[in-house]
């Protein structure tokens, strides 16, 4: 009688500890998943992150870095500017972009405004600043005013796209960050973090 009270209770407890692994194991867990990159031949390259489950209402910060071994390769760069805030809800799921930009090129401080793009608009301001010159006063001076920011303007623009070029082919290991804090303090009390490869053609 004893012994099969023991099985008894075996059973009970073995049970009861199935059921809840099973629980836990259903349970959404706070994950970030992202793509892999490729970069272009020229321009940005980019890596669509999704975090899942977000535990605590409050906000969420996602942050990239390099993580693979001590190198002297010139590898894309992805860390910039600070860490944005997002508010978020627990039991969200928040979808971004993670911008890798090439070795060497300056990082705008919009995302969305690239190196390339501000040479431009530097080339085109220089462009028309020296044909008002050249309006208003003829000569040698308009001319060479014109003439230095054209050169000024072409020589940013090839080396912003010249960057490309100045990295070192090879596939990269870096790793992307969600950190989330609830309302009540600044400091992230859970994270999750993924690896993702980045390659250089």
């Amino acid at each position: 009688m004893h012994v099969r009270g023991l099985r008894f209770s075996f059973l009970t407890i073995w049970l009861i500890g199935f059921s809840a692994a099973l629980s836990w194991a259903a349970t959404p867990q706070f994950a970030v998943t992202a793509a892999n990159v490729t970069m272009p031949s020229t321009g940005l390259g980019s890596s669509s992150y999704t975090v899942t489950a977000i535990p605590n209402t409050g906000t969420l910060g996602v942050v990239c870095q390099y993580s693979g071994p001590a190198t002297e390769a010139k590898i894309p760069t992805c860390t910039y500017g600070p860490i944005v805030a997002t508010p978020v809800t627990a039991g969200q799921t928040v979808t971004g972009t993670v911008y890798f930009y090439p070795y060497g090129s300056a990082i705008p401080l919009a995302r969305n405004r690239t190196a390339s793009g501000t040479a431009g608009v530097a080339l085109a301001g220089a462009v028309l600043l020296g044909l008002a010159i050249r309006r208003r006063a003829r000569g040698w001076l308009a001319l060479m005013v014109l003439a230095v920011g054209s050169l000024a303007g072409g020589l940013a623009i090839s080396a912003c796209t010249g960057a490309m070029d100045s990295m070192t082919p090879g596939t990269y290991q870096y790793t992307i960050t969600a950190g989330n804090s609830p309302e009540v303090t600044s400091n992230p009390t859970l994270a999750a973090s993924t690896n993702i490869t980045v390659t250089v053609p």
